[in-house]
Formats: structure tokens, C-alpha cells, sequence
């Protein structure tokens, strides 16, 4: 049953991240059944087969706050809290694992969405909206690619283990589980790299997509801040002027203007 779809574009929200064949549980009378699995949105949904996928959804459960474990090499569990819970069987430990990655990063994904949401609704009436969903989806990729980084980093804890242990072990036997154990182990490794490497990829991706918009928005910016400097010495100048001119008002000798005042009057005088 290893028939497992990875999406390798997350450039469309209508593709699904990962689709496929799993057992889902479903009575202790029919136990596990065969269903057709989809992993889209933040959402894991099922079907009998791939054709209800156009009418009929069977179950879904949302990643948002879910809790994801594993039970044993091919078993693992989804459960939101109580209401919702799927136990889901895998045919081998290696697509178990590649489920589990998959949907450990769509529920980071579907959690950081919902923070940008509410982001965006406190910011509705604010500018630099466009700027503010930039930095978010960064920030968003940036996170993806630290999720990336832990699960990768759990990966490769788990090969260097039974690596270790064959440099040690010289039983023919032993060596023969220890190597079969060492392929699966890098199997998940390499399936956590490709996850890692696509992840580098979109945040290249974005990132070299808006530099030259920043670039120009940086300097338009620059642009301003000079401008209103220029504005800023000319009032400044402006003001010392008039300051000085005030001040020479104030200054005049106060002789002059009786002066003035008495010659006026003389005048005045004579002509009548």
C-alpha cells in the first residue's frame, strides 16, 4: 500500500499536500478499513475511494490543535481534543513516518495561518497592510523551516543510532537487522530533507519575489526622511530670521520715537 502522493508545490491552497491509501479504524466488528486519505488546508479528510472525493466526504478533522502521536511502527493517532479522534494504520513504518512529517507541518502551517488571520483583522484599519503580510509570511516560512529543521534533526538522531551500533556489533545476523533498520532510517531521513529543501526553496522564493519592492520602498523612505530634514533646517532658519528681526525691533532707542512724537506735534501746532 506504499501509494502515497506528495504534493512537491504548495503554490495552490486547492492541491493537496499529500494524498493516499491508509487503514482507518472504524468498529471493533470491522476494525480496520482501506480508505483514500487527503491532506489539504489544514485538514485531513477521508473516503471509500478516490471518486467520492467529488460529493462525498466521509470524516475530516482539522491539524488546528490537534494532537498527532505515534502507537507503534505503523500505527499513529489524530485527536483534537476529545471529539475527534482517528486511529490510522500505515503498510510500513517508513509511510507511517511520511504521513506524520507531512501532517506535523501542515498543522504548524494551519496554526500559523490562524495567527496571521487575527493579525490581519486588528490591522484592517492601519496602513502598510501589504508590507505587514510580507513580514507575516516570512515569518511564516521562517517558521516552517525551523519545524523543518526539528523534524529533521529527530530523523537523524534516529540513524545515528543503529549506525553506531553496527560499527560495534560483528554478529552476521545482527548486522543483516541492523541494515535493514538503517534503510528505513534513512528512507525518513531523506523524506525530512526533501520537506527541509522545499521549505528553503519557498522562503528563497518569497524573499527574492519582494526584494525589489523593498529595496524601493527603503528607498523612498530614504527619499522622505531627506526631504522633510530639508523642510526642517528651512523653518529652522526661518525662524532664527525672524527671531533676529524681533529682537532689533525691541532694540530700537526709545529717544527716537519721543522724537518723532514731538516733531509731529510742532507741526501741528503751526498749522493751525
Amino acid at each position: 500500500m506504499g501509494d502515497s502522493i506528495t504534493s512537491k508545490s504548495n503554490s495552490s491552497q486547492n492541491e493537496p499536500a499529500m494524498k493516499g491509501w491508509l487503514f482507518k479504524w472504524t468498529n471493533y466488528l470491522k476494525g480496520y478499513q482501506r480508505r483514500w486519505f487527503v491532506l489539504q488546508n489544514g485538514h485531513l479528510s477521508y473516503y471509500r475511494n478516490q471518486a467520492e472525493m467529488a460529493h462525498t466526504c466521509r470524516g475530516s478533522i482539522s491539524l488546528h490543535g490537534a494532537l498527532i502521536y505515534t502507537v507503534d511502527a505503523c500505527t499513529f493517532v489524530i485527536t483534537n481534543g476529545g471529539t475527534q479522534t482517528f486511529h490510522i494504520k500505515a503498510a510500513s513504518e517508513v509511510e507511517r513516518q511520511s504521513w506524520v512529517t507531512a501532517l506535523e507541518l501542515a498543522k504548524a502551517k494551519a496554526i500559523r495561518n490562524m495567527e496571521s488571520e487575527e493579525d490581519e483583522e486588528t490591522m484592517e484599519s492601519e496602513g502598510g497592510e501589504d508590507w505587514s503580510g510580507l513580514v507575516r509570511k516570512l515569518e511564516s516560512q521562517l517558521s516552517e523551516l525551523q519545524t523543518c529543521g526539528d523534524v529533521l534533526a529527530k530523523h537523524w538522531k534516529n540513524l545515528a543510532k543503529p549506525l553506531s551500533e553496527m560499527e560495534t556489533n560483528a554478529d552476521p545476523e545482527a548486522l543483516q537487522g541492523k541494515t535493514k533498520e538503517v534503510c528505513e532510517r534513512a528512507t525518513l531521513f531523506r523524506i525530512a530533507t526533501n520537506a527541509m529543501i522545499n521549505s528553503c526553496a519557498e522562503y528563497l522564493k518569497t524573499a527574492q519575489n519582494h526584494s525589489h519592492k523593498l529595496i524601493k520602498a527603503l528607498q523612498h523612505e530614504k527619499e522622505q526622511r531627506e526631504r522633510l530634514q530639508e523642510m526642517v533646517e528651512t523653518l529652522a532658519q526661518q525662524h532664527s530670521k525672524l527671531e533676529q528681526a524681533a529682537n532689533a525691533h525691541t532694540q530700537r532707542p526709545a529717544s527716537t520715537q519721543s522724537n518723532a512724537n514731538f516733531w509731529d506735534t510742532t507741526n501741528t501746532v503751526r498749522f493751525f
